[in-house]
């Protein structure tokens, strides 16, 4: 790492002037989105530009980035925490977001030294990815298409949060992985969605954003209701796992849902979608005309 960006420092020497020269002020940014060349290190940000129609001036994306369709045929530069600061150069960026976790690494510092624009959002929470769509979309000139999605995301919301209201609380348990078993814990944006799909998140006192439980821990917690990323995105998949857990009372009711990652583990636009899919699981009866799927569905941009 330290020869590589020692190599960098050298081409952004060289190459600082390429950043510099293209990128335009903040009101000019905004006069002429068209002129825009984005690099996302997020695929909560590919699908946001993606979403406020900003998709033909993203050049390139993280190693992450699968949705929408267009994003995997642009060039990779990287992720996040480890971006390949030569290959963001190559592409010649007027502005390059990422997230705020990557806002100190070396690699963004040396980015802004060359003289490139770089922003950071945040998507641990929904209020982050709010405020990083609002964000982004006062940066590139899309203010407007961005406030629109706010306004269909937070009615979107508040219609699954009236819903759920009707329905018995339950414990529910989520997990994103068995080798470890790890589930969704507090200050995520996917607990959030469980507390306003009215759950009680089983993992939500373990202190840690992903803890790692033992299946001591999940069968004393006795969920009602088990949504299980590692069986697929088929719902109503059978699972040999917890078939042998039938003391668990999700197990014992036939209750244990896989769901499809895409969209429910990207934060971004279709978060409300998610929720929607979430609460089908958890409240069948109350959202028996939502059908949980992983369909090609994004947030309407005007």
């Amino acid at each position: 790492m330290t020869a590589s960006l020692a190599r960098v420092g050298i081409l952004a020497a060289i190459a600082g002037w390429l950043c510099a020269a293209m990128a335009p002020g903040a009101a000019a940014a905004a006069a002429r989105p068209a002129a825009l060349r984005i690099v996302s290190l997020a695929p909560s940000v590919t699908e946001t530009l993606f979403a406020l129609g900003a998709g033909a001036e993203v050049v390139g994306v993280s190693r992450y980035c699968d949705y929408p369709p267009e994003a995997t045929r642009l060039p990779r530069v990287g992720t996040f925490l480890t971006p390949n600061v030569e290959a963001i150069i190559g592409l010649h960026p007027t502005l390059v977001i990422g997230l705020g976790l990557s806002s100190n690494t070396r690699e963004l510092k040396l980015l802004r030294a060359t003289g490139c624009s770089v922003m950071t959002v945040g998507d641990d929470s929904l209020a982050q990815i709010e405020g990083g769509i609002l964000k982004i979309g006062e940066r590139i000139g899309r203010a407007r298409a961005a406030s629109a999605m706010l306004a269909a995301l937070d009615a979107r919301i508040a219609s699954v949060r009236a819903r759920a209201a009707h329905a018995r609380r339950v414990r529910v348990l989520m997990l994103v992985g068995h080798e470890p078993m790890v589930a969704v814990g507090p200050h995520t944006f996917l607990d959030e969605l469980l507390t306003i799909a009215n759950s009680e998140n089983i993992a939500a006192g373990a202190g840690q954003q992903w803890p790692r439980l033992s299946l001591e821990y999940i069968i004393a917690a006795r969920p009602d209701v088990i949504l299980d990323g590692q069986m697929g995105s088929d719902a109503k998949a059978p699972s040999r796992f917890w078939d042998r857990y039938s003391i668990i009372p999700a197990v014992r009711d036939d209750r244990v849902f896989g769901y499809p990652q895409d969209p429910i583990l990207h934060p971004g636009p279709r978060v409300g979608k998610s929720l929607e899919m979430i609460a089908a699981m958890i409240h069948p009866a109350a959202f028996s005309s939502t059908v949980p799927d992983s369909g090609d569905n994004r947030e309407a941009a005007p």
